[in-house]
């Protein structure tokens, strides 16, 4: 595509972009091209699974904070290394109270956990109330 990054941004992010173009921008060498795909909301799931393996964490950010990211890969983004994609993992919505679980232990295991990530789990309606009581327990400092 032969276009400003500006256009090809404002393009990316548009709702209304064909699944063709959205496929082609993203391939852009521009991480900023791309989390505009990741952040579209009618960017499909087979794309959003690829954006997810993205070498840009913010690339992966934004597939994680997106409404149609699927369960299965809110699972596999809720382990990334990079503390800024597990905390869209905790404040997703969609997550489900075995995914907030499962991200909590994963958090619980690093040897310095995140506060901003143990904050969105602790304000998530999804996340059982068992698991805020630890959250208190362990984390209270961090709320």
């Amino acid at each position: 595509m032969n276009m400003t990054n500006n256009k090809k941004i404002d393009l990316a992010y548009n709702p209304n972009t064909s699944e063709d173009v959205l496929r082609e921008l993203a391939k852009d060498e521009d991480w900023n091209v791309r989390c505009s795909v990741a952040q579209n909301p009618s960017t499909p799931l087979d794309l959003l699974r690829n954006l997810a393996k993205d070498e840009d964490w913010t690339v992966r950010e934004y597939v994680a904070a997106n409404s149609n990211t699927s369960s299965d890969l809110l699972r596999d983004l809720a382990k990334d290394e990079d503390w800024w994609v597990r905390e869209k993992v905790a404040s997703n919505p969609k997550a489900s109270s075995k995914i907030l679980v499962m991200l909590f232990e994963y958090e619980k295991s690093l040897r310095k956990p995140s506060k901003y990530v143990i904050r969105s789990l602790y304000t998530h309606k999804n996340l059982p109330l068992f698991v805020k009581r630890v959250i208190e327990t362990l984390f209270g400092d961090m709320l």
